[in-house]
C-alpha cells in the first residue's frame, strides 16, 4: 500500500542492539510510520545492486527504482558482510 502523499517528515530513530540508528519516517498524508528499509522488496534490492556492479554510479542506481543511495550503500554493506556459501571442489573440465 502506497499513500500518494508528498507530506513526509522525520520522526525518530530506533537504535538496533549494535547501536545502529535507523532514521524514522511518518507521512502526514495517511499517518503511516515507515523507515527506508520498509517494503522494499528483494526484486528492487537486486536490481539496485546489478545496476551497481554493471558500472552505474552509487547516485544513479539509486534513482531509478527510487532509493537513497544511502540505502544502496546499506545493502551493499549489509551483502558484504554475510558469510559466503562455501566453494565446492567439483569442476567441469579435465584434469
Amino acid at each position: 500500500m502506497e499513500c500518494p502523499s508528498q507530506t513526509i517528515v522525520k520522526n525518530g530513530k530506533d537504535y538496533h542492539q549494535d547501536g545502529k540508528a535507523i532514521q524514522n519516517y511518518l507521512c502526514k498524508g495517511c499517518g503511516k510510520r515507515f523507515n527506508e528499509g520498509t517494503g522494499t522488496s528483494a526484486n528492487v534490492v537486486s536490481l539496485a545492486l546489478k545496476m551497481k556492479r554493471e558500472g552505474m554510479g552509487i547516485r544513479a542506481s539509486g534513482r531509478v527504482p527510487e532509493k537513497s543511495h544511502g540505502s544502496i550503500m546499506g545493502w551493499e554493506q549489509k551483502l558484504a558482510t554475510q558469510p559466503q556459501p562455501a566453494q565446492s571442489g567439483y569442476t567441469s573440465g579435465g584434469r
